[in-house]
């Protein structure tokens, strides 16, 4: 019986390493003999871990110049992340963290939740927590687990860290940025998935909605502000996440996919691999809520989530995180009545 499973999975996998060429984030399979300048290398752990709340430990302490090309992540919660626990990346000798999240939703896992899904730069198998997407840095990684919930996690949790050695990403100014957003609810038919300043491109999301709303919720745009110009990327939620003429059955693909459907729960990613949305000054991205008299809501309001992704020049602004109970209340979405 043929495995269609395998087959898609190395398809995605073909279809990503296509995107990008060799020195940015590995070989494709036409160029997989050539010998590249650099020396393999990783950091891999397995044991249980103790985080008291307000205390943090390092996963890893990497020395540059090299990248970063997979890492995972699994604890035996059985799928579901602790709320409180926050990934955290240094870049060189950067104070601040360019990537501040939650861990689970770092993933798409978004509130804790696991869904097991396959993207080109992030996947989740069985429990296990995976990401490609390439991290170059020039002098120093680290990768720090902080607790900012309300109570200790201990829990027994393995992880691993491939990364690459090589002089030529010390004159590599690229750095992987990532931020977490959520509207509790929506203000103005709006939800701010991205607003930045500097030079990069940004890559992609996770979105989560949660309506009450008995009709279609999903009637905002994307809407892309590069460099103070402002472009509707998509007539709509589903255009923009990779399907038309409202969601259907949940589906993943290795650029966008619908994940969740369920009590008025919706979870959904999108990645800018091949068309990524480049900006040489500032980027703002929103998302309409907009229900179906495309109209922005108001007192029917919705509950949005975002993990957003992207490459900026260094040095650039640390990643501020809202507070664990900002992160974590009871969500305000409105009445939903038509």
């Amino acid at each position: 019986m043929t495995n269609y499973r395998s087959i898609f999975g190395i398809a995605a996998a073909l279809v990503f390493y296509n995107v990008f060429p060799s020195t940015a984030c590995g070989q494709d399979l036409h160029n997989l003999y050539r010998i590249e300048d650099a020396v393999s290398d990783a950091h891999v752990e397995y044991h249980e871990v103790r985080i008291p709340a307000g205390k943090e430990v390092v996963l890893g302490d990497l020395k540059g110049p090299g990248k970063v090309t997979y890492w995972y992540i699994t604890d035996d919660t059985g799928g579901k992340f602790y709320t409180g626990l926050v990934f955290k990346v240094f870049w060189d000798g950067e104070a601040g963290p360019s990537v501040n999240v939650p861990l689970a939703d770092f993933f798409g896992a978004m509130g804790g939740r696991t869904i097991d899904y396959q993207s080109a730069p992030m996947q989740i198998h069985h429990l296990c927590y995976m990401c490609y997407l390439p991290m170059p840095f020039s002098q120093r990684a680290r990768f720090v687990l902080a607790n900012d919930g309300d109570k200790e996690y201990r829990q027994s949790m393995a992880w691993g860290i491939d990364y690459e050695r090589s002089q030529q990403f010390a004159r590599e100014k690229s750095r992987l940025c990532c931020a977490w957003r959520r509207s509790n609810p929506t203000k103005d038919g709006l939800h701010t998935i991205l607003d930045i300043r500097g030079r990069g491109h940004y890559v992609g999301n996770f979105l989560q909605v949660y309506t009450r709303f008995s009709g279609w919720w999903g009637e905002g745009d994307t809407i892309f502000h590069v460099d103070g110009k402002q472009i509707t990327h998509s007539p709509g939620t589903e255009d923009e996440y990779g399907t038309c003429w409202d969601f259907s059955d949940t589906y993943s693909s290795p650029y966008c996919g619908y994940l969740q459907n369920d009590k008025g729960n919706n979870r959904m990613y999108r990645w800018y691999l091949p068309n990524p949305v480049r900006f040489q000054e500032s980027l703002k991205v929103e998302i309409q809520n907009q229900h179906d008299n495309g109209t922005p809501t108001t007192t029917d309001a919705d509950d949005y989530t975002s993990m957003a992704y992207w490459y900026q020049e260094s040095p650039h602004q640390a990643v501020v995180l809202q507070p664990y109970a900002q992160r974590t209340s009871p969500s305000k979405a409105g009445p939903g009545k038509r």
